[in-house]
């Protein structure tokens, strides 16, 4: 079997999900389909030292979130860069487990934070992973 998801695949799966179409699916040897692969989503959503403000967002020099998902091999899976100002993002992931890095960075794509990892991420199918990460004041480089 294989699945016609590339390693890429996966971040356009949330587009194709968010239009109403199928996504990935698995083939078997014999060139049959078997329909889309199970997915969950990964909610990720953010304060800085506990609080969702974009002031402070601007206060602190930074633009975007970064997060960078690996597949348990540590196989690059997915990267996203929200504004910081959102405090969330979503993602849909094919179910397995996952590690995460988290950093805020700036305008030039410059870490202003130290990264956070997010281990065992265990997403299932149909079902929404929330996590929450704060980067308090000590967090700043």
């Amino acid at each position: 079997m294989r699945s016609s998801c590339s390693k890429w695949g996966v971040g356009s799966l949330a587009l194709a999900a968010s239009l109403g179409l199928s996504g990935c699916f698995i083939t078997t040897d014999d060139g049959h389909s078997r329909g889309p692969l199970p997915t969950g989503t990964l909610t990720v959503d953010w304060t800085i030292d506990g609080q969702r403000s974009g002031l402070d967002c601007a206060d602190f020099g930074v633009d975007r979130l970064e997060l960078v998902v690996y597949d348990l091999s540590g196989a690059e899976v997915d990267e996203v860069e929200p504004f910081c100002e959102s405090f969330e993002v979503s993602l849909d992931l094919i179910e397995d487990s996952y590690s995460a890095d988290v950093t805020l960075v700036d305008s030039a794509d410059r870490s202003v934070t130290l990264t956070k990892t997010l281990d065992a991420l265990d997403i299932i199918d149909g079902t929404d992973l929330n996590v929450s990460v704060d980067f308090p004041l000590d967090s700043f480089l």
